[in-house]
């Protein structure tokens, strides 16, 4: 029997990107999200965690596109201005690689958002990242230490296997590009990390998952252990966060509750889960 978790990331951005997380998990398979520390409805999250105990939190930590916790001062290579990070994951990575990024103001901010929830009396479960920036290696280090410093179980490794029906359509020659990218990081990272997912899925169709490919996807899962399904539901048309013209969509939230998706799953006889059931 296979075990999916169905893990939303980007908790706490918007109240309508909260929204429909809480209606993902109360009508449909998701049971795991992942909250932004500094994200703009961070307040409006914990409201929901608070009335929602079930719903099982993990942390976004985030280095990208928002503020930081930190006082600018304290992390300055961080920052494209004196208030913000970098606005993608590209420029993030190419001052990494040119080593102009202090590992040492990463650990702190790291710290600084983990501590945030930990304050608040937020049980977290697991830990991932915005854009998967924990995957890169020095920043692996600090997320092991972190994860281990607090006691957080699982580390997300958002390595996902090719399958066929990838490369039906050549506009997704990039996404490929970009998983076999990641991919690489990845196989370094498992080496390193304890407590993971068997496997991951739903960074291919990332910003894309309508039912049909929700649905092709849940037929590609493989049939034992645990498996960690990405999403980013929404209820909103979201063109003007950041760079999120593609995702989020209305699409995504609703296809998560639907029947016939439940009805698939429940055919191939697939348990869904969260983090804190496969902890205990």
């Amino acid at each position: 029997m296979l075990k999916l978790v169905t893990n939303a990331d980007d908790f706490g951005l918007s109240e309508k990107v909260n929204e429909a997380i809480l209606k993902s998990f109360r009508y449909g398979i998701l049971r795991s999200t992942s909250l932004m520390a500094n994200g703009k409805s961070f307040d409006h999250a914990v409201g929901i965690i608070r009335s929602n105990p079930d719903l099982d939190i993990g942390i976004h930590l985030t280095l990208v596109e928002e503020k930081p916790i930190l006082n600018s001062e304290q992390v300055q290579s961080l920052l494209t201005d004196k208030k913000h990070f970098n606005k993608c994951a590209i420029d993030f990575t190419k001052k990494y690689f040119s080593e102009k990024i202090s590992l040492e103001e990463v650990r702190k901010e790291l710290t600084a958002q983990i501590e945030k929830l930990l304050d608040l009396g937020i049980k977290v479960s697991h830990i991932d990242s915005h854009k998967h920036l924990h995957i890169l290696p020095r920043i692996l280090d600090i997320t092991i230490d972190l994860a281990n410093r607090y006691k957080i179980k699982f580390i997300r490794i958002p390595k996902e296997k090719f399958s066929a029906y990838m490369f039906a359509n050549f506009k997704s020659v990039y996404r490929i590009a970009q998983m076999a990218a990641l991919n690489y990081f990845c196989s370094k990272a498992k080496e390193k990390i304890s407590f993971k997912t068997d496997h991951f899925a739903g960074f291919y169709f990332g910003g894309k998952l309508s039912k049909q490919n929700l649905i092709t996807l849940i037929n590609h899962l493989p049939a034992n252990g645990n498996c960690e399904l990405m999403c980013h539901p929404g209820l909103e048309d979201v063109s003007n966060l950041n760079n999120f013209s593609h995702y989020r969509k209305v699409e995504e939230a609703e296809v998560l509750i639907h029947q016939e998706v439940a009805q698939i799953i429940k055919m191939k006889n697939i348990e869904i889960t969260s983090f804190q059931k496969l902890i205990h």
